[in-house]
């Protein structure tokens, strides 16, 4: 069953050792090549940490279960600040489309819980799939709109 981030965003983050809420689920890290969720950014400001997808053990509709706090870390390197940051952050993210056009903004992704891909990007008022998704960057999102 997919999931949409939207629905998603705010969610306790809980450790399966200790039981213990690590903080709320405040945005998703993605790569374009597949469309995936690769980490997950938990708090937000200088209080931010990252857990990498593959450490996600659970992604329920109540919470997302790690296995420990130790899947948690602080940004490693600039990429990982600027996730933590909110600066690669998709919704909200104005999108052009691979020929310069402004497409609107996203108002939200549809992954698939178990695997953490991409299968659809929403828009303002339309839907994209996943694999038009070519570049993603602090200024704009860019999707392929063009015909071969």
């Amino acid at each position: 069953m997919s999931e949409r981030f939207a629905a998603a965003a705010g969610r306790n983050v809980v450790s399966r050792a200790s039981a213990e809420t690590l903080g709320d689920l405040a945005h998703v890290v993605v790569e374009i090549n597949p469309p995936r969720v690769v980490q997950l950014v938990v708090g937000k400001g200088r209080n931010a940490l990252l857990v990498a997808w593959a450490d996600v053990s659970g992604f329920g509709p109540d919470a997302v279960m790690l296995a420990d706090e130790g899947s948690l870390h602080q940004p490693l390197d600039e990429r990982e600040e600027a996730a933590a940051k909110g600066k690669l952050e998709l919704i909200g993210k104005r999108v052009l489309s691979d020929m310069g056009n402004d497409l609107g903004k996203i108002t939200d992704i549809v992954f698939d819980p178990a695997t953490g891909l991409i299968e659809t990007i929403v828009l303002d008022e339309h839907e994209e799939p996943a694999a038009s998704l070519v570049g993603v960057g602090s200024f704009a999102a860019v999707l392929r709109t063009s015909t071969d």
